[in-house]
């Protein structure tokens, strides 16, 4: 009976689920959901970390030149992490990641989302565990 009941209070999403990232500017985007994934993860086309006088930098332009996202906007970012992550093969990859805002059937969680290029594969974000935690129940035939 109260597995029933903490099910009520879930949001079911299917394999893919729309997005918005307002702090990002991005707004709509189709993402796979992947309960296989640590984390989430966006496409970015251009990544550096660089030293500034004030710190560290991490500057990114999200998605590929063709993709109907695309703005070339380099967006930077004084706040962030590195950490390692397992990529779909299986190797261990450094990647940044930062703290930002995703809102998912009207539903706003703040969340870390790292950046790796994603543009030969078909979604351009990943939703992963570090979200779907917060209360969603992944139901594939949606």
């Amino acid at each position: 009976m109260s597995f029933i009941r903490a099910m009520k209070n879930k949001i079911t999403v299917g394999a893919t689920a729309k997005v918005n990232l307002p702090e990002l500017g991005v707004y709509n985007l189709s993402a796979r959901v992947d309960s296989g994934a640590a984390s989430c993860a966006i496409s970015a086309s251009y990544i550096d970390i660089y030293e500034d006088t004030d710190g560290p930098k991490l500057a990114v332009i999200l998605f590929d030149p063709d993709n109907q996202f695309y703005t070339g906007d380099k967006l930077i970012f004084d706040d962030f992490i590195l950490r390692n992550v397992r990529n779909s093969f299986g190797s261990k990859q450094e990647r940044p990641m930062i703290e930002t805002e995703i809102v998912v059937n009207k539903m706003t969680h703040t969340v870390l989302i790292g950046f790796s290029n994603r543009s030969k594969l078909t979604y351009d974000m990943l939703l992963g565990r570090n979200l779907l935690e917060l209360g969603f129940i992944v139901d594939v035939t949606k």
